[in-house]
């Protein structure tokens, strides 16, 4: 069985089904184009732990059953797309697979499964500036790096926790942090949430309420109710009092 997976270089749409679209798009868009560098660096990192059959890898048997389905394994990366049909071993392929890809922030597409496996993204968070920096020299600095008039990075310098950057890949985020750190900002990568991600508040386990409680409650109520419910006994008594108060007169 052959198990399809596309590696995508750009971003792709938010909604599945857009991504799928997109993907063939680009499949027919790249056709005899050479692969981008980012999909020949995943392609070095994949087949250097599952070789290639065109190179004899596994003749001797030593390393098993070649997992890739289509020879050369190269043949199938054109532009900024792959596609890669895994046909044995997929259990340890795979995962693998996913891992590199999202270290070199590539999009995996597995219809099979109606998954869409997005890199991670990061964003740089400004800490604080260093106290031997002037501000409007490094605003200056800065402006070039942030794409920003002087006014906005005056701005942005002013407010502690400020984003520089976001939706960065991780090795590109702690790059430009460390840019960033030689000119005198102090900064922090942080991961950012995925697409229509939501923050939940913690749970908070119910209290526990012994049936001793349960009983001391139950006659409480009964008590406060007994003290506004008026008896049938003391409204007769009370009027018998009325009449004869009446007949004296």
């Amino acid at each position: 069985m052959r198990y399809i997976l596309k590696i995508v270089v750009p971003s792709v749409p938010p909604y599945n089904h857009e991504a799928y679209g997109f993907t063939e798009d680009l499949i027919v868009a790249s056709r005899g184009m050479p692969p981008s560098p980012r999909l020949i660096q995943f392609y070095d990192a994949i087949t250097a732990r599952f070789p290639c059959a065109a190179g004899g890898a596994y003749e001797d048997g030593k390393l098993g059953e070649c997992p890739w389905g289509d020879t050369p394994l190269l043949s199938g990366f054109t532009g900024d797309v792959a596609v890669i049909a895994v046909t044995a071993r997929n259990v340890e392929v795979i995962p693998f697979m996913l891992r590199r890809a999202g270290a070199y922030a590539l999009t995996v597409l597995d219809q099979q499964a109606d998954k869409v496996h997005r890199p991670a993204t990061f964003r740089v968070v400004l800490q604080s500036v260093s106290n031997d920096v002037i501000t409007r020299d490094l605003a200056t600095k800065l402006v070039p790096l942030l794409k920003r008039t002087d006014d906005e990075v005056l701005s942005i310098l002013s407010r502690p926790q400020s984003v520089l950057k976001r939706r960065l890949d991780h090795v590109t985020a702690q790059r430009f942090a460390e840019t960033l750190g030689l000119i005198g900002c102090r900064c922090v990568v942080e991961k950012e949430l995925g697409e229509g991600a939501v923050l939940v508040a913690p749970f908070t386990p119910p209290p526990i309420v012994r049936p001793a409680d349960v009983a001391a409650n139950s006659m409480l109520h009964e008590e406060e109710r007994s003290s506004k419910v008026e008896q049938p006994g003391s409204w007769v008594s009370k009027v018998l009092s009325k009449v004869s108060l009446r007949a004296q007169k």
